[in-house]
């Protein structure tokens, strides 16, 4: 069960926060444009409609000397009947005495003012509630007086409380949105992140095999998951071969060391004399440096494939390689009565990203294996083919081959086929070629030569033509 307080802790819940804050700060702002901006259009409007009652009551004026009676009479008129539509009249003479209209007095100025119903002296029971809190008005002068016309800015109070309220459902609403689906989203990803933790934590207990389930999404988490499943298996192929090689040398160190006890043995209840001494260390001595020859192995295989060599790496030409292999190791397949050559090249030089060391070693246990346990006057070719892009090198021989079921295992530590086991080695070279392989990204394949083996090495990288 997921606990409320855990997921309010996950990142995509605190993003839904922060979404929600920035929604929240968004219609802050797009309110505030809209207030200023609908608030001054009522304003005009306002200032529009007064100006429409001005000029309409100065055109009753006219021009005659009873002008101004007439505008008078009308100005109480309209005063008598504007409760209802909260406009404010009020005519005065030139001294400023009051003539007609529903306010008593106000002082004059220029322009527009907002004046708020507090600071008018209505004339008349102004029982019904207001919509406004202000008038907006202006004086006109006119013959004989001045001229007051103002009007309640209730439309435009009107609109800002639509504009809050619509602020604040707009904010509610986008809030409420924003949490629950951080809520969701969050529910979803701890589940996902539970699923990770419970497989971590079998791992950690010792079950290897377990593996984080994938989702059809496809999201974040789901690479996570990836990049995590991928790192189990590299972890449980490590273990695996860990294991295997802690077996592989209890058993094959056990065989030299037996027979150095034997020998030793040998010679404490044999005749003591100085050459059989000398010979029982010799032999020792030459258990003991198989023995190191072993380890030295193993700890280059453990240096390979923790890539450390790989800031080794220069432009190596493999060709040229190749044919340097050829020469060194022909004297040595023809002591072993075998033919050594090679076979037409891929159309010209390819470099490609490596360690010219490591691969001269690759290629030389590759050859070197060949040599050693194909039988006498058995033929020996190494192939270039491919091309720049995706170079391969094939080493063929026509000797007993390898049975399908055996390919894999060879390349594990200190494996060693039956029939080879009478054969002096350390069952490592196939292994440091895998090794050398998978750190210069190419892929080794055994197959059947039809008869014999064909080993493949297929570089999957992009190297550059010289």
């Amino acid at each position: 069960m997921i606990s409320r307080h855990k997921l309010t802790q996950r990142t995509a819940f605190r993003l839904a926060g922060v979404v929600a804050a920035i929604i929240t700060l968004t219609n802050v702002v797009i309110f505030a444009i809209l207030f200023l901006v609908i608030s001054e259009q009522l304003g005009l409007h306002l200032k529009a409609h007064v100006d429409e009652v001005r000029e309409t009551l100065v055109d009753v004026q006219g021009d005659d000397v009873e002008g101004f009676r007439e505008l008078a009479e009308t100005v109480r008129r309209h005063a008598l009947v504007a409760q209802s539509d909260e406009d404010i009249y009020l005519l005065t003479d030139e001294n400023g005495k009051y003539i007609a209209g529903n306010v008593k007095s106000l002082e004059r100025f220029d322009g527009w003012r907002t004046i708020p119903w507090e600071n008018l002296q209505l004339i008349g029971q102004w029982s019904s509630p207001r919509a406004s809190d202000a008038v907006i008005g202006t004086w006109t002068p006119v013959k004989g007086g001045y001229l007051f016309v103002g009007d309640g800015n209730g439309d435009i109070k009107d609109a800002q409380k639509l504009l809050l309220t619509g602020l604040l459902w707009g904010i509610g609403l986008s809030v409420i949105c924003a949490l629950c689906g951080g809520y969701l989203i969050g529910l979803k990803t701890q589940r996902r992140v539970e699923e990770m933790e419970q497989v971590l934590d079998a791992v950690a207990s010792g079950e290897f095999n377990r593996r984080i389930p994938r989702n059809a999404a496809s999201d974040d988490i789901d690479h996570v998951a990836a990049l995590i499943n991928v790192t189990l298996d590299r972890l449980q192929k490590l273990i695996g071969n860990l294991k295997q090689v802690s077996v592989d040398i209890a058993h094959d160190l056990r065989t030299p060391i037996s027979r150095m006890r034997q020998k030793l043995e040998v010679v404490r209840s044999g005749p003591a004399t100085i050459d059989t001494y000398k010979a029982a260390v010799d032999e020792s001595l030459g258990e003991i440096d198989s023995i190191a020859d072993t380890f030295d192995a193993l700890l280059r295989i453990s240096e390979i494939e923790a890539g450390a060599r790989k800031m080794k790496f220069v432009d190596v030409e493999l060709s040229g390689l190749l044919a340097n292999i050829i020469d060194a190791l022909e004297a040595v397949a023809e002591e072993r009565h075998h033919r050594l050559r090679a076979l037409g090249g891929a159309g010209g030089p390819v470099t490609v990203r490596g360690d010219r060391r490591l691969l001269n070693q690759l290629f030389v246990n590759l050859i070197e294996n060949a040599i050693l346990h194909c039988p006498p006057a058995s033929d020996i070719e190494v192939e270039m083919a491919g091309d720049a892009r995706q170079p391969i090198v094939r080493v063929r021989d026509s000797g007993p081959g390898i049975p399908a079921e055996e390919r894999e295992k060879v390349f594990r530590r200190l494996y060693r086929l039956e029939k080879s086991r009478t054969t002096r080695g350390s069952g490592l070279g196939l292994s440091l070629v895998a090794a050398i392989a998978e750190l210069h990204s190419a892929k080794v394949t055994l197959a059947d030569n039809k008869p014999g083996l064909v080993a493949e090495i297929m570089f999957d990288q992009a190297p550059r033509v010289s």
